[in-house]
């Protein structure tokens, strides 16, 4: 049985709108014992179904393939909940929408957060079981015996909610993994008699593509029979693990690092996300945080409040790096790293470094335009001209702006690089961001960073 997969997504969608009306309706009762709205609450409702829908969809909450990871999906639910308060907060702030009543909001985001999570849990558990149970499942073959067809195969029977059943395992060669005995192992002679008699959906060639004309064969055996038909290549010798093909009429070239920051409306949008989150840092927190800070530094040390420095950024262009000062004047700022116990941290220092409110002047780099929220982080000039020489693909970094916070730094790559491995897991998570930018995966970030700081980070000097 399949073909419900695609319907999966909408279960869930009509689900969390009922629920987002629900709680909304509820909790207007219980607090003004009737239903009928003014026309201000008519637009708070409205507004308030808009933002859910937004959010979700902003969030990539109905992909499918987050089905395997229950925690994950609650995860990304628990941020869509939290976003959503903030731009509804932010949307009454600023109409000074003072006369809607707290206790109303409040109750409605309790009872949406319980419901949702609980309808969300359901949900998921009830696919699964569905599932499980044997339905809504895709029939495939894997052609090759070979390492690459070994992890597709443990893959797909890594778990039943994928809702893929392998039915068999066909190869010209001897085939060099273990294979269920309730799964058929053959040769292609026999692929095509039994593809009719398992009614198979997909069929998945891991050999090599030299075999021009079998693959032609397959590829008409199955447009035939209305089975998909899926090349499975091997780039297990490059290091890029991404790979995007396009073709220039019917020649096809292979990109061996997809970049979506090189289109123009993901950068427009990364800016657009920058220069509102920014903003607000800058006008809510900054305006109160940096008179206070300033205060503090110049009792502890002598000295600016504000350290600054020469980083290199997108482009590897230098721009002028700012942080509040936590540490006394020295001639070995541009080229010596903070390390535990440095004695050139003064006291107030240390709580701004294992706060992370050091950082915060960098939100009007962001501003600015020389950093991200979200990026590789900025060294150094003198580390960028060691490092570029030691590691590669260390110049990647310098592809996109760099930014606050990072995949490196919520990935435990933050702080003193004391050995080469250290700069080399930085680097490569770096390259990873950049390969797989998007603007939920700055939301994940930005979440996990914040989390972190409340949690607590060892490597935060």
């Amino acid at each position: 049985m399949r073909g419900y997969s695609q319907y999966f997504w909408l279960i869930h969608f009509i689900g969390d709108l009922f629920i987002v009306n629900f709680s909304f309706l509820l909790a207007f009762y219980l607090k003004f014992d009737t239903l009928m709205f003014s026309d201000k609450y008519k637009f708070l409702f409205i507004i308030f179904n808009g933002i859910w829908v937004l959010v979700a969809l902003f969030l990539e909450l109905y992909k499918l393939k987050r089905l395997r990871r229950l925690d994950r999906v609650l995860f990304n639910l628990f941020k869509a909940f939290v976003f959503n308060a903030f731009v509804i907060s932010a949307i009454l702030f600023s109409l000074k929408a003072s006369e809607f009543s707290r206790e109303h909001l409040y109750t409605t985001y309790v009872l949406l957060f319980a419901l949702i999570m609980l309808w969300r849990y359901s949900a998921i558990k009830l696919i699964y079981l569905y599932r499980k149970s044997g339905f809504n499942y895709k029939r495939v073959i894997i052609i090759g015996g070979n390492e690459v067809a070994n992890q597709l195969y443990t893959y797909f029977m890594s778990d039943d909610v994928l809702g893929i059943k392998v039915k068999g395992v066909f190869s010209d060669s001897d085939i060099y993994f273990d294979v269920k005995d309730s799964i058929r192992r053959g040769g292609l002679d026999d692929l095509e008699s039994f593809a009719l008699d398992n009614t198979i959906d997909e069929i998945y060639y891991s050999m090599p593509l030299t075999y021009t004309q079998r693959i032609r064969g397959l590829v008409d055996f199955c447009d035939q029979n209305m089975i998909r038909f899926k090349i499975v290549p091997d780039f297990r010798g490059f290091i890029f693990k991404r790979v995007n093909i396009d073709f220039y009429d019917d020649v096809p070239i292979v990109t061996l690092r997809a970049e979506p920051l090189t289109d123009i409306t993901n950068r427009f949008l990364k800016r657009v996300f920058d220069i509102m989150f920014s903003s607000l840092v800058i006008v809510f927190v900054l305006t109160w945080l940096y008179p206070i800070m300033a205060i503090l530094i110049k009792l502890s040390s002598k000295g600016p409040v504000l350290f600054k420095q020469a980083r290199s950024g997108v482009g590897n262009m230098e721009f002028m790096c700012y942080k509040f000062r936590s540490m006394t004047q020295s001639v070995e700022a541009d080229t010596k790293q903070a390390c535990k116990g440095d004695t050139r941290i003064t006291k107030i220092g240390a709580f701004l470094r294992k706060s992370s409110l050091d950082e915060f002047p960098q939100f009007i780099n962001v501003f600015m335009g020389d950093m991200s929220i979200v990026g590789p982080r900025p060294h150094m000039l003198l580390h960028t001209e060691e490092y570029s020489a030691l590691i590669n693909k260390y110049m990647v970094r310098q592809l996109v702006k760099p930014g606050i916070t990072g995949a490196a730094q919520i990935k435990g790559y933050r702080g003193e690089t004391k050995e080469l491995k250290d700069m080399e897991g930085r680097v490569r998570l770096d390259v990873w961001y950049i390969e797989n930018w998007s603007l939920s995966v700055d939301i994940n970030i930005i979440f996990y960073t914040i989390w972190n700081i409340f949690k607590g980070d060892e490597k935060a000097l």
